[in-house]
């Protein structure tokens, strides 16, 4: 039989392990978050992306048009699991209208943002971002470090990226990993329910 003290060592110990690999999981990895197009003007009414902690982050941040678009502090965001929203192209009239709502590989997200991080020889994450950018249907997740070669000299490690993640921006300024790229459902009047439906 274990004694007392042997049981709640363990005990303690087991928790311990938990509690490290609990906060790997849900780590803040961004506070600025980004929100624009690929092909001209939308408004982003209402798109949230929820992290490992179970908090939903917005990114509908209105009239917004060109990569990377509008810029928000989100505060914080750790690694994305699901997306939902609604969006609609046009500037002063709604053309079309679109949704959302879909799981992110979390896995496969996490190992390409952690990749990202330890990209660079010595750049750290004190500008690090979420990016969401529509193209009609399409809308795609972004992460980036905002690293430019032309003021931080960013230098990638030997062997940094062995799987190619690491990609350049739909802007060529800098770095980035594609975390999610789906196609929502598109309507030429507003879903009902949406935020555009005025019923």
């Amino acid at each position: 039989m274990a004694k007392p003290q042997a049981t709640f060592f363990l005990l303690a110990l087991m928790l311990t392990l938990a509690g490290c690999s609990s906060f790997g999981e849900t780590k803040t990895i961004a506070r600025i978050g980004n929100a624009g197009s690929l092909d001209g003007p939308y408004y982003l009414k209402r798109i949230f992306i929820q992290d490992t902690r179970g908090a939903w982050v917005n990114f509908g941040y209105g009239s917004v048009g060109g990569y990377p678009g509008a810029s928000s502090d989100i505060g914080a965001i750790s690694y994305p699991q699901f997306i939902k929203g609604f969006w609609s192209k046009g500037r002063n009239v709604d053309e079309k209208y679109f949704k959302i709502s879909a799981p992110i590989d979390l896995e496969l997200a996490k190992q390409k943002i952690d990749t990202l991080r330890d990209y660079y020889v010595d750049y750290h994450n004190y500008t690090a971002a979420m990016i969401v950018a529509v193209d009609g249907p399409r809308i795609q997740v972004f992460y980036t470090m905002h690293c430019y070669a032309k003021f931080s000299g960013c230098i990638p490690r030997e062997n940094a990226d062995p799987n190619g993640w690491v990609i350049r921006s739909p802007d060529n300024t800098t770095e980035v990993v594609l975390l999610f790229d789906g196609i929502g459902e598109s309507s030429d009047t507003p879903f009902p329910g949406s935020p555009y439906d005025r019923k």
